[in-house]
Parts: structure tokens; sequence; C-alpha cells
């Protein structure tokens, strides 16, 4: 495997995202919470102002915002800036609380000007690099999903595990970590490109390349979201140190004995893990280092999202469902879990 010197100083005329950027959104984030769409508007604004390049999650979000504002332009504009990040029209046309401007002489200029707009962000954007990218999971996956998989394949799988991972590594020296700036971000808005599988791969269990100092890097530079580095993180190490999964919720197939004579309270609700107030400082200090939300606005957002799915506030990671067959195996997991919205609500008493 390659061996190289990754972790470079982030530059003094660079704004570092950590400290600039993702706190302000934050903030936008929990005005959204409270429904005041103007104030997070701006507050977005303020975020977009401190950075050359701002992630296309929070343009979405920012749009809905201004939408909800009814400041129609500010929703033309920011859509545009998607479109400049590679997310196709088709997409942007099939979200609900977009579909009140199809009528307007606005949007049918967005969709005039989309076909220019696609162009300039393939010009923009590293598309051969992308692919090339996309390889790597195809690589990845070739094998592992062939007759026999992993018991017939395990030498050839752990060779191309190292090859993707010296590609990968090549590719960061000679660009810089593959970000929405270089690589775009596909045609919808993906949380994760195809490549991070490589880096799930690595983990510490099988002694794998340690990753975290070049996500680390890349949160700082614009080059990653930190929600994106922390579940990769935690991937990696194989702890939960950021508790990148928000809420869980537990469902029994086996409805008889799990209800039985005392029905289990916690079935089938949105839970919580329970952590001490020293547990989760300690856990706060490592999101605020890496600029992450403290953890129980984070579980705030992802509740929120479960109610209000115009915003994207929650990842694939961040909800956990587990169906199980029995009782038994229903209190092991409700064990040290608490509901949800009484526990997030408790905290603001």
């Amino acid at each position: 495997m390659l061996l190289l010197l990754l972790a470079h100083p982030v530059l003094a005329s660079k704004p570092d995202y950590i400290k600039v950027y993702h706190p302000v959104v934050h903030e936008a984030e929990m005005l959204v919470l409270s429904k005041d769409y103007k104030a997070a508007l701006n507050k977005y604004r303020q975020a977009f102002d401190a950075v050359n390049e701002p992630f296309a999650r929070d343009y979405y979000n920012a749009a809905v915002c201004a939408v909800l504002a009814e400041d129609q332009k500010q929703t033309l504009d920011l859509l545009e800036k998607l479109v400049l990040k590679g997310v196709e029209l088709p997409y942007l046309e099939k979200q609900e609380v977009f579909k009140g401007l199809h009528e307007t002489k606005a949007w049918k200029k967005f969709v005039k000007h989309y076909p220019k707009n696609r162009k300039k962000f393939s010009h923009r954007a590293d598309l051969d690099l992308r692919a090339d990218l996309d390889e790597l999971y195809a690589r990845d996956r070739y094998f592992r999903f062939a007759e026999g998989g992993l018991r017939v394949y395990a030498d050839t799988l752990r060779k191309i595990e190292n090859e993707n991972v010296d590609i990968l590594l090549r590719t960061i020296v000679k660009r810089g970590y593959p970000g929405e700036r270089l690589i775009g971000v596909g045609d919808t808005i993906e949380q994760l490109p195809r490549f991070s599988i490589v880096i799930e791969r690595q983990t510490k269990a099988k002694k794998g390349f340690d990753f975290a100092p070049i996500l680390q890097e890349a949160v700082q530079q614009g080059n990653l979201l930190p929600q994106a580095a922390a579940y990769l993180m935690e991937a990696q190490q194989g702890q939960r140190n950021y508790r990148t999964i928000a809420l869980v919720k537990v469902s029994c197939t086996n409805r008889k004995d799990c209800e039985g004579n005392k029905k289990l309270k916690l079935l089938n609700k949105y839970l919580v893990e329970k952590v001490s107030n020293k547990e989760e400082a300690n856990i706060n200090a490592r999101r605020t280092a890496l600029g992450l939300e403290p953890l129980a606005d984070y579980r705030k957002k992802v509740l929120y999202s479960l109610q209000d799915n115009r915003f994207k506030f929650a990842n694939t990671w961040s909800v956990k469902h587990y169906v199980v067959p029995s009782r038994d195996a229903a209190e092991v997991l409700t064990e040290g879990h608490e509901i949800a919205d009484t526990a997030l609500f408790a905290e603001e008493l």
C-alpha cells in the first residue's frame, strides 16, 4: 500500500469550514426548527458569504426556507446553484415543496436556462474522475457479490481493497479530497459518494489504513460534510464516538410474545440512548472539533425531519430501525434508551 504524507496544514488564506461555516449553518437549522424561515434564510446567506464553496445540502435547505418565506427570487437563485453542483432538473421537479412554483414565469425561465447551466457543471466538474472513483466501488462489489463471495474470493478482495486504497490516496495527494467542488454531487444530493466504500472497508479491526486525519482535513477545507466524516470515522474505528445514530426504533414480529401481559413501553417508538452528563460533554467536544452541532440538537433535527421531510437534516444512518422476533431481543435493544420526544422536550425545561 502506498505510504503518503497526507496531513497538510490548512493555509491561512483559506477559510476553516469547521470554524466559520458549519456553526452558522447549525444556527440556521435551529431557526428552521422554530419555523422562522426568513431568519434561517438570512443565517444561511451569512454562512454562504463566509466561504467560496457552500454545500449542496445547505443550498437545498436554504431554497426551502426561501420558498416558505415567499422569496421567489432567492429560491430560484439557490436552485440554480444546485444545478451548477450537478443536481438534475427532474430531481428538483419531483420535490413537492417547489411544485407551487412550476407555473410561474421565474420557474419556466429556470427550466429554459437549465441546459446551459448543466453544461457549465459538466465543464467545471471532473466527471472523468468521478467515473474513475465510481469504478472503485464497482471493483469492491464485483467479487463480494459473486457466487461464493467472501468465502471463495477472500484473497482477491483483500488485494482489491488494498489497491483501491492506493488509488484513492494517490488521487487525494494529486487533486485533494474529491468533494463537491471537484466531482459535483451527482444527479441527486448524495450523502456519500460511492468511493466512500473504500474508506469504510478499512476498519481498525482489520488493521486497515486510518483515514481520520484525511477526513478531518477534508472537513476543514470544505471538501466533506462533517456528518459524513463522522460516519466514516465511526465505521473505521468501530466506535460510536460521535453518536451518528441519533434515534432507534424497535419493532417486534412476534406480537403475542412482545406485548404479553405487560406491553413494552419503548416498542415502536423513536428512542434516544441515555448518556451521562460527563459522557455527553465528551461526545460534544469531539463533535465540535469536527464541526458538528451538540448531540441534543442533532437529535432534535433528526426527530424534526421525521415530521417535516421538506428539509434535509437527517442522513441514511441517522435512524436505526430494528425488527426482532422476541420480547427478550426487544428488551435488550431498548435497554438504556428513552422515548425521544419526551427526553428532548425535558432537556428544554
